[in-house]
């Protein structure tokens, strides 16, 4: 079985052409393979929300200068985490990308009284951008070489929270 970790960004305020969560493997050898991605509205307290425009990118020849830096949780104890790799949000993202997936997220709060999209937006089944097949071995997950990184990019709109998680493993 493989080591497998979760990144877990919270409470991530939108601001228009911002890096909501990223991963960028540094390590001469070794690979990070992210499994799945998802996200979460954590707006609670009433904002006017607005339509906003996010993108999952994949970089190659990436950097991620001073970013908000998170550790990830390890699904047992006894993993060891990756080497050189950086997890964050916000700071600047360099490289060349590629979109994998373009989606439109309501930063407006979830209400239980509603359902809307706002509300969907805080079901797990709902909320994964990216899954690469776990019950399928035939499906491969994304790789992320030297110098590569997964990054949730927001590219319009600045209004609420997100919480955005990555599942990972390392090889």
């Amino acid at each position: 079985m493989a080591q497998t970790w979760t990144a877990y960004f919270s409470g991530v305020a939108f601001a228009a052409a911002k890096n909501m969560a990223a991963i960028l493997n540094k390590h001469a050898t070794e690979t990070i393979q992210i499994r799945r991605v998802g996200l979460l509205n954590s707006q609670t307290a009433p904002v006017t929300g607005v339509l906003c425009a996010i993108e999952l990118r994949k970089y190659t020849g990436a950097g991620l200068a001073t970013p908000t830096v998170i550790t990830p949780t390890p699904h047992d104890s006894t993993n060891v985490s990756p080497l050189s790799a950086v997890y964050g949000h916000a700071g600047t993202v360099s490289g060349t990308s590629v979109v994998l997936r373009r989606i439109f997220w309501s930063s407006d709060e979830a209400t239980i009284s509603t359902a809307t999209s706002d509300e969907f937006e805080t079901y797990v089944p709902l909320n994964i951008i990216f899954d690469a097949g776990y019950g399928d071995a035939n499906v491969q997950p994304m790789i992320l070489r030297t110098n590569e990184m997964i990054s949730v990019y927001n590219v319009s709109g600045a209004a609420g929270l997100l919480d955005v998680w990555i599942e990972f493993t390392k090889a």
